[in-house]
């Protein structure tokens, strides 16, 4: 899972960087595979933050193609429904409650059950975005391609909660101006 450090490294860079660096921003993120002592950057970032969801990947990969979906980048509804079950999740997760929505993600058949309301809703609103992003997420989670079984942890991280919180703040205030 390092490459998916080395993702995350290039969409930082490359939004920090100008347009004509962009090779350079590749440059740069491949070099943090490179040990400097006994451990690499890619290896610290993956300490520091953990493995990215399987929808985190999804995201940075569209991202840098340049073909973030508007319902990312312009809109604010889908961001901040996510944004919501993360508020909700990661304290409850974390211990102030008796209840653990993460043991759900060991009870699979559950939580896809779960899943699919909102999947309904989406498929119901032509929403193929949200669609795409559960059926990979599914594929990746039943083929084991994460170390963790939980499938919370494919399909939710806490980087992508945070970028999920910005954008919302982000597009909501956007919107918010620009009602007529």
């Amino acid at each position: 899972m390092l490459l998916v450090q080395v993702l995350l490294l290039a969409w930082l860079f490359t939004r920090v960087l100008p347009r004509r660096w962009h090779l350079v921003a590749a440059a740069l993120s491949l070099l943090s595979l490179a040990p400097w002592g006994e451990v690499s950057p890619a290896m610290a970032l993956r300490g520091l933050w953990g493995d990215p969801s399987i929808t985190t990947v999804q995201l940075l990969v569209l991202a840098l193609f340049e073909r973030t979906p508007q319902a990312i980048a312009r809109g604010w509804r889908g961001p901040a429904i996510l944004t919501l079950i993360a508020l909700v999740f990661y304290p409850l997760s974390l211990g102030m409650s008796d209840w653990d929505p993460y043991r759900l993600g060991y009870q699979p058949g559950l939580l896809v059950a779960l899943l699919a309301v909102p999947a309904l809703w989406a498929w119901w609103r032509g929403e193929a975005l949200w669609l795409w992003l559960l059926a990979v997420d599914l594929v990746a989670w039943s083929a084991g391609m994460l170390e963790s079984a939980n499938l919370w942890d494919t399909l939710l991280d806490p980087l992508l909660a945070v970028a999920l919180l910005i954008l919302t703040l982000k597009n909501g205030w956007r919107a918010y101006k620009n009602r007529t």
